[in-house]
């Protein structure tokens, strides 16, 4: 089945004509469904093997064996949905018109960000026991809870958003490494790690056959999950939630028991110190390379470097600080009471605010609590040991989230590896305090100047890990051109040949970002859209039917309104929204309709509707992927270090329009 229509977004006023492929597989019932979606789409400029070639694949493939299996229980539905990318748009249309979207008990999208890493579960929404139970038998589970927090604040969405909006119970699956290929022509087969696809597949193809053999595809209960040195484990919210509370007696317990708890809360200060200074320090040593490098990069070419620093900063300030008089007096048991404080404290927080996440210290505090409350009915160098076996269950919940944080979020958002590189710090400073460790701490430091001269002397970019820069050309109503540099980083020395530097806007309507930008000759054969309107009112609603007039073969347009009522809808295939505010970008707090999938349409019709009789004022643009040929030096200057990303190079014509 070929689902074919226009879908709006719900969470901005974006529209396209969208095809999505729909199938089923029966099973012994009739519902509900088992529904297994992936995207075939790709930004303008990506192959897309990662985003979402391989998760397409993964769906096919696990297709292709449960028509091999003898009986199926629950039918399940094959969802491939079409313009992820310009917002959800196929999901959209699916979830908004399908008449099956009230049919699907359980969905799993399988998404890719880059073109390596691990496959895992990023989020679920809904009773998700069930799913997380089976998944247990997979061969390599893995996911973490906590991602479903930081999910919620972050503006990244996949079609998992709109199913979740939705109501649908189900999980979202993805992998998040090499990310300096993502979204660019390097996101290809050839480049597309294989282990990390036969991982999509590993995770999906038992999953779906075992929930599609089950008695029930859902159970009533919602589950936190993580992986733990091979071990998945789940359990219920209540039962996390009870653990911390007997931690938080256990730990009472043993602090009012101390002799001398002045000195536990001079040590508990003196860790949280020592914590907070090697993070700050490690954060500053990080933005002064930047400073004298002239740019800042998420994906640096030569990482290597860059992670020995971020390791070696924060060990170097600890053994520095090792000789703390007040933290020294006190004995092991002390010390390590008060670094479980500290966590104890971190998971206070995500009790209160981030529920999904207090999973990930519960291992460390209940082990800790059990020691610290029966230490004085054991002999120190068993105190020594199960101390030291604290620092081996606290690696999956702190040090071993640092790289995938760097992996995903990369070095211009360095900050969000430090509080889970603090946690082990906290654990690790009891051993070190009182210690010179002279020796330990020359090798740190030679290590760490070693790697501040290597970031300093290696480059920042290479072939197989880019620097992200489009060029745009934006041609003027008179006709008067300019090309400017788009990118996340910021450009150095050597693109002053694309223009000066300095915070430059080419739209009248957007505001001004850094980049670089240059005047090139007249474009004077520009077509310039235009807009017709035909004006009624009627029980005090004014409409405007538009006719928009378009340059030759745009492949998207929008209209980006200035003036008009707070209630401005637009109408388009029969069905009324709001139009908008921009939440981002460079056009944020704006106005904007866009609608894309225009190709070959010289004109688009839809309507305007505002309450009371003002103008409508605004701009009308269009856009078309690619530079003309008369510009391919600007393309050819990128060289091989840089590589377009996302829609690539583009070109925008605008002109104004005013609806009285």
């Amino acid at each position: 089945d070929v689902q074919r229509q226009w879908s709006c977004s719900t969470r901005a006023s974006r529209c396209a004509w969208v095809e999505n492929l729909i199938a089923e597989i029966p099973g012994s019932e009739t519902g509900p469904y088992l529904a297994l979606m992936a995207h075939y789409d790709s930004v303008p400029v990506a192959p897309g093997a990662g985003d979402d070639g391989a998760g397409v694949v993964a769906v096919l493939e696990t297709a292709k064996r449960l028509l091999n299996e003898p009986t199926l229980k629950w039918p399940v539905l094959l969802l491939l949905t079409d313009a992820e990318e310009l917002g959800l748009l196929g999901a959209e249309a699916f979830f908004a018109n399908h008449p099956k979207r009230d049919q699907i008990g359980l969905l799993i999208n399988i998404e890719g960000s880059g073109s390596s890493g691990v496959s895992q579960i990023i989020r679920t929404h809904g009773p998700n026991q069930q799913l997380i139970d089976l998944y247990a038998d997979a061969e390599r589970p893995s996911g973490l809870s906590l991602i479903n927090e930081i999910f919620k604040r972050m503006p990244n969405d996949t079609d998992f958003s709109v199913s979740k909006r939705a109501g649908v119970p189900g999980a979202d699956f993805a992998f998040a490494a090499e990310r300096s290929r993502y979204h660019t022509r390097l996101d290809n087969l050839a480049l597309l790690d294989l282990s990390t696809l036969q991982h999509h597949g590993d995770n999906l193809w038992p999953l779906a056959r075992d929930l599609a053999l089950a008695d029930q595809l859902t159970a009533p209960r919602a589950v936190s999950y993580q992986g733990f040195y091979g071990w998945w484990l789940h359990s219920p919210y209540w039962v996390n939630t009870s653990c911390f509370l007997i931690v938080s007696l256990l730990m009472l317990l043993a602090t009012f028991r101390q002799e001398q708890p002045l000195r536990l809360i001079a040590a508990s200060g003196a860790l949280a110190g020592v914590m907070a200074l090697s993070l700050v320090i490690t954060w500053l040593t990080f933005s002064a390379l930047w400073w004298v490098k002239g740019a800042t990069v998420h994906w640096p070419a030569y990482d290597a470097p860059l992670r020995v620093l971020l390791f070696c900063m924060p060990l170097i300030v600890l053994l520095q600080c090792a000789t703390i008089k007040t933290a020294r007096r006190a004995q092991l048991s002390q010390r390590v009471l008060a670094a479980l404080w500290i966590w104890w404290l971190a998971g206070l927080t995500f009790l209160i605010w981030l529920p999904d996440a207090l999973n990930l210290v519960l291992p460390v505090l209940s082990f800790g609590a059990l020691l610290v409350f029966f230490a004085r009915w054991l002999r120190s160098g068993t105190v020594l040991i199960a101390a030291l076996g604290l620092l081996w269950l606290a690696v999956p919940g702190s040090l071993g989230l640092v790289l995938p944080m760097e992996q995903s979020q990369g070095y211009h958002l360095i900050v969000t590896t430090l509080p889970f590189l603090g946690l082990f710090l906290v654990l690790l400073a009891p051993f070190v305090t009182g210690h010179h460790a002279p020796l330990p701490r020359l090798v740190l430091v030679y290590g760490a100047l070693v790697s501040i001269v290597l970031v300093l002397v290696l480059p920042l970019h290479s072939a197989t890990r880019p620097q992200h820069v489009n060029f745009r050309l934006v041609v003027a109503p008179d006709g008067a051109a300019t090309v400017a540099t788009t990118s996340s980083d910021r450009l150095g020395p050597d693109w002053s040949w694309a223009g000066p530097s300095g915070v430059n806007t080419q739209l009248p309507f957007e505001h001004g970002f850094m980049q670089r930008q240059v005047s090139v000759p007249a474009m004077l054969s520009f077509t310039k859209p235009s807009v017709t309107a035909v004006k009624t009112i009627a029980a005090g609603q004014a409409t405007y039917a538009l006719s928009i007039a378009l340059p030759t073969n745009p492949d998207w347009f929008s209209l980006v309104v200035t003036e008009a009522r707070d209630d401005l809808q637009f109408e388009l295939g029969g069905v009324q929204r709001p139009v908008m505010t921009n939440r981002w970008g460079s056009l944020k707090g704006q106005r904007v309709l866009q609608m894309n999938g225009i190709q070959g349409q010289p004109a688009i019709e839809l309507k305007l509707i505002q309450s009371g009789n003002q103008p409508i004022a605004g701009y009308v643009v269009a856009g078309h992927y690619g530079l003309p040929k008369i510009l391919s030096s600007f393309s050819q200057g990128r060289g091989e270090t840089a590589v377009p990303n996302r829609t690539g190079d583009h070109t925008l014509s605008y002109a104004p329009f005013n609806l009285e």
